[in-house]
């Protein structure tokens, strides 16, 4: 029987990370994608570290942690965010959730090819399925996806950055399974942080601080204190009382909430076409994960 403090802990996490496709929007409209994600690093290294701090659960990395935990940070971090943030420079917050939806589908392709765990054929029709909802979901309309129109740039940006969070899943669940979640998380986020300072000075990211306003410091702190920072600890505390099925099966409700909020905030349209592209990419990671699930029995 799953206990319901992961579970209510996880969904909680994943409505924070609903909310950061709408801050980041409102964020990139006042400052740098390099600046943004320099600030909502710090801000999420000070909110895990008060609260590991409170709790008393930290504990010191072993030497031999310390170039997984590097490593982690980098994916997680550096390179998931990164990609993200220059995708949604243009393309909609809606758009970008529903193909992070992918990511669960995704680690299962990756746990195949790294971890070695069984990839059944049918999981293969999936996939395809899948594939043919991103495309929908990233042409908008019909007549767009008649005429070849799915997105650009930005598209594959954030397609990558799904790929990448698939990648960061897989490292956190193995480090969390032996190590308590605070400290993973704490480290992961100050080191990842530390990697990203190159790039905020060679983008001189601190001559946006000054033009920052009420709107961007607002969603600056969305990201930092609760999409960073609480929404890791929470998610990181799931993954190490909850299977990977159920974990990733509990993001499912994620880009619903941002077509929503996105829609009341942001004025994004949410068209027929994405409708049942996001469909079929929740229907078709489902069964991927079904079927990844029973091929483990």
């Amino acid at each position: 029987m799953t206990a319901w403090l992961p579970v209510a802990t996880a969904l909680l996490a994943v409505s924070f990370w609903a909310l950061s496709f709408v801050a980041i929007k409102v964020a990139l409209t006042e400052m740098r994608p390099e600046t943004m994600i320099w600030l909502r690093q710090l801000l999420g290294v000070l909110t895990v570290g008060l609260v590991v701090w409170l709790r008393g659960g930290w504990e010191k990395p072993a030497r031999g942690d310390l170039p997984r935990l590097a490593l982690a940070g980098f994916v997680g971090v550096v390179l998931h965010q990164w990609l993200q943030a220059q995708g949604m420079l243009t393309t909609t917050a809606t758009v970008s959730a529903w193909l992070s939806a992918l990511a669960p589908a995704l680690m299962a392709v990756m746990a195949w090819l790294w971890l070695r765990e069984r990839f059944v054929p049918r999981q293969v029709l999936w996939l395809l399925l899948a594939g043919l909802g991103a495309i929908l979901v990233s042409a908008g309309s019909w007549p767009a996806l008649l005429r070849g129109s799915y997105g650009g740039r930005g598209v594959v940006l954030v397609l990558a950055s799904a790929l990448v969070w698939a990648l960061y899943s897989i490292l956190l669940k193995r480090l969390v399974r032996t190590r308590k979640a605070g400290t993973v998380t704490l480290a992961t986020l100050f080191l990842g942080w530390l990697l990203l300072l190159p790039l905020f000075v060679l983008r001189a990211g601190w001559a946006d601080l000054s033009r920052i306003g009420p709107s961007g410091w607002t969603a600056v702190l969305v990201l930092g204190v609760g999409s960073t920072g609480i929404a890791s600890i929470m998610y990181n505390y799931a993954l190490k009382h909850l299977s990977g099925t159920l974990a990733a099966a509990l993001q499912y409700p994620e880009p619903l909430l941002v077509a929503a909020v996105a829609g009341v905030l942001l004025r994004e349209s949410f068209t027929s076409a994405m409708a049942v592209g996001g469909l079929l990419i929740l229907f078709s990671v489902w069964r991927v994960e079904r079927a990844r699930g029973l091929s483990g029995r």
